[in-house]
């Protein structure tokens, strides 16, 4: 089982409101358009719950987040897109999954739930593929 379908999902819920807002938005103000950016281009929904996928999958959707905001900015799709994130002030995908997983690992290891701690403490947490991915994504691994 993996997460691909979901992705897909997202990829294509992102899809849709990235053409609507670059249809009916065009003529406002690029400050209007970035926070109508962060409004509607953060939220994907239970990333941070994906430890099972392509790369190839994730890198669709994340190819797909960049061309959003080139395209409300009436930028080519040849110009660097990490210049125009940090030009606008505005999260890449990258940055928006590690807030997810950082937010969401937070809650796990602080909460008091029985049913969390025992579920934190037992081998399939600690091991799992989800912690993993989530280390994976929070932290840079220097290999050499």
């Amino acid at each position: 089982m993996t997460d691909d379908d979901d992705i897909i999902k997202q990829t294509t819920k992102l899809l849709v409101v990235g053409n609507t807002l670059q249809r009916k938005f065009s003529y406002c103000s690029r400050e209007v358009k970035m926070e109508l950016f962060r409004s509607h281009c953060y939220s994907i929904y239970c990333n941070s719950l994906w430890s099972r996928y392509k790369v190839a999958t994730v890198n669709r959707l994340k190819v797909c987040h960049n061309d959003i905001l080139k395209r409300l900015l009436g930028l080519p799709r040849w110009c660097s897109s990490s210049l125009a994130f940090a030009r606008n002030g505005v999260n890449n995908l990258d940055v928006i999954r590690r807030h997810s997983v950082f937010s969401l690992r937070s809650r796990v290891e602080l909460s008091t739930n029985s049913i969390i701690t025992s579920d934190r403490q037992s081998s399939a947490y600690v091991c799992g593929p989800i912690q993993q991915r989530w280390l994976g994504l929070l932290f840079v691994q220097n290999v050499g």
